[in-house]
């Protein structure tokens, strides 16, 4: 665990991000639709070692589909409520002539939130907390039937931190995520770094989470034992740890759209699954504030003579 963290520490000054701690102006609605492909081949075992995936022991791999939307609306100057769904569609597939052993879609998990923005000068400070609610069951899965996800219900609380410098946005945002059942707890951690030059921006990213307890006993193998699993910890892991990084870049077509590419790699996990990213996304902006239009009543004065 310690070379992980000697990484992060030595990563995070260079890429402290742009957007996590601004919320939209009151009245606006900000939509992100798009798509997003996971590719995974291997599994980081306990001990953080990357061993191929496997099903019942024969090497396998893990190909998934998502497509997402994200809104977050100005409720107020401070406030914005926040809306993440998605729906995803994956397969685990023998390798070479093998076929696919399991495969499994639907809705992925919802999450409703609220942000509220503390602090509106810099360094931007706002706080965010919200409900991650899964619209799908891990009981009584067929013998071929991926599962989704995890099929746990949680709590996340953030805080998100950010400054803009001349063209460069900067953020960190640590936060908890409480999970029901047999999950663990998780600790959060997202910073990035972002360059605007004219109507195009780059940015940097990293994505980290963290079990807040482990399996005394080490029953955790390089295969994912659970049902539903297919082998991979990218689902039905009950304390994993991971770190990605990535790299994003958007074109702005107009004050109201922009369009967005990204890829994200895993580089450390623990009783986690290792993986490719990559997503292309359209961001929209609506402004519903209707300006008052009403003429100016001229005030008369009471005492007149």
């Amino acid at each position: 665990m310690v070379r992980p963290f000697l990484f992060l520490c030595s990563f995070l000054p260079l890429v402290a991000l742009g957007d996590y701690a601004w919320i939209p102006k009151a009245e606006t609605l900000v939509l992100k639709a798009g798509w997003e492909f996971l590719k995974s081949d291997y599994n980081f075992d306990a001990s953080g070692t990357k061993r191929e995936l496997t099903t019942n022991s024969a090497p396998t791999k893990l190909s998934q589909n998502q497509l997402f939307l994200d809104a977050e609306y100005g409720l107020t100057e401070f406030w914005s409520g926040i809306l993440h769904t998605s729906f995803l569609s994956a397969q685990i597939s023998g390798i070479g002539s093998t076929p696919s052993p399991l495969s499994g879609s639907g809705v992925f998990d919802t999450f409703l939130g609220l942000k509220w923005q503390v602090r509106s000068e810099k360094p931007v400070l706002a706080l965010e907390s919200g409900l991650v609610l899964p619209p799908y069951s891990t009981k009584n899965l067929a013998s071929d039937e991926l599962a989704v996800g995890d099929g746990t219900a949680g709590v996340l609380v953030r805080i998100h931190g950010g400054t803009r410098v001349k063209r460069f946005a900067f953020s960190l945002s640590p936060g908890l995520l409480f999970r029901f059942g047999r999950f663990s707890n998780q600790v959060l951690l997202d910073a990035a770094v972002s360059v605007t030059i004219r109507k195009v921006y780059f940015r940097l990213f990293e994505s980290s989470s963290f079990s807040m307890t482990k399996d005394s006993n080490g029953v955790f193998t390089a295969e994912n034992r659970e049902p539903g699993s297919g082998g991979s910890y990218s689902r039905l892991a009950t304390q994993p740890d991971l770190v990605s990084l990535g790299f994003k870049a958007g074109f702005f077509f107009s004050p109201k759209f922009r369009l967005e590419v990204s890829a994200a790699q895993t580089v450390w996990g623990n009783s986690a699954a290792d993986g490719l990213r990559l997503s292309l996304a359209l961001i929209s902006f609506f402004d519903f504030h209707k300006p008052d239009e009403r003429e100016p009543i001229s005030e008369v004065p009471l005492n007149t003579d």
